[in-house]
């Protein structure tokens, strides 16, 4: 993953740079330095919310929900999460919600989980990369918030 990440990002910027954009109209558009963490701070009240920026999240997809599986009108939601040792014997996780909506993503998320996923599938367990906007603070069945973020893109990362 070390290797993916950094080459993913490197590749969003160049497609970037390559339809005329200066490094400043990119910067202001995405903003790399926002974490699972930092989302799951404004979820909480401790941080503001950066709707108005791009950002790219790593992560686990911890739940796959199929909300609509006809391709026309495909929706699904993922929960990415990630996490943090606190100390040597504790760990912190961070979540949040990704809507993806469109035909294009509905061979990338199965109905239901296959023997063997086809390349590229998003299944849980599944580490991604995800471009998206957040959109708002929304809360879980359970009561505890989430931002909810737009998803533009997926990859999985081997």
């Amino acid at each position: 993953m070390r290797r993916i990440l950094p080459a993913c990002l490197l590749f969003i910027a160049a497609a970037s740079l390559a339809f005329g954009l200066s490094r400043a109209d990119f910067e202001r558009i995405v903003d790399f330095s926002i974490t699972l963490k930092d989302l799951a701070n404004a979820a909480e009240g401790r941080g503001s919310l950066p709707s108005a920026k791009i950002v790219v999240l790593n992560g686990t997809v911890s739940d796959v929900d199929v909300i609509n599986k006809e391709a026309a009108t495909f929706r699904a939601r993922i929960e990415l999460m990630t996490g943090e040792w606190i100390g040597t014997e504790d760990v912190k996780s961070y979540s949040c919600y990704v809507d993806f909506a469109g035909p294009q993503y509905a061979t990338m998320f199965p109905a239901r989980q296959p023997k063997t996923p086809a390349p590229g599938a998003v299944m849980v367990s599944s580490r991604v990369i995800v471009v998206g906007r957040p959109l708002s603070v929304t809360t879980t069945p359970l009561g505890e918030k989430r931002v909810l973020v737009e998803g533009m893109l997926i990859r999985t990362v081997e």
